[in-house]
């Protein structure tokens, strides 16, 4: 297996953490929405600057993309991510009517298909080495 994604999927358990511990906490502060949103925007955070500087450090340092424009790139395509992992989730826990222990499990295809999605575009666009002009 691909040593950077072995790294890439270490980062995103770092994330994860980072999300449910930050949707826990802002989730007692306002609401769940609001409290889902910050989280959210807290992990891609903190996953862009682990991925910037462990998982990618060698294409990074190869880029030519500014700070701003390579964690505007990463934003987007944790967004764009974020798609099938939500609506796997919502097929499973819907067709299946899981609830409890279940719905929670439910998370993991989802995540894992979203990681897959999220490793391409890190790879490929986000943190792509310069091509010679």
């Amino acid at each position: 297996m691909n040593n950077k994604y072995i790294k890439f999927a270490c980062v995103g358990g770092i994330g994860f953490i980072v999300d449910l511990s930050t949707m826990i906490l802002f989730s007692t502060l306002m609401p769940l929405f609001a409290a889902r949103l910050l989280a959210f925007f807290f992990a891609v955070n903190s996953n862009w600057l682990l991925n910037r500087t462990f998982t990618f450090k060698e294409q990074q340092l190869d880029s030519d993309s500014g700070l701003l424009q390579e964690w505007s790139k990463f934003l987007c395509s944790s967004c764009f991510g974020a798609i099938p992992n939500l609506l796997c989730y919502w097929f499973l826990v819907s067709a299946l009517s899981l609830t409890g222990t279940a719905a929670i499990l439910a998370i993991i295809p989802g995540i894992i298909f979203g990681m897959l999605i999220n490793y391409f575009l890190a790879d490929r666009w986000v943190f792509a080495k310069q091509v010679n002009r």
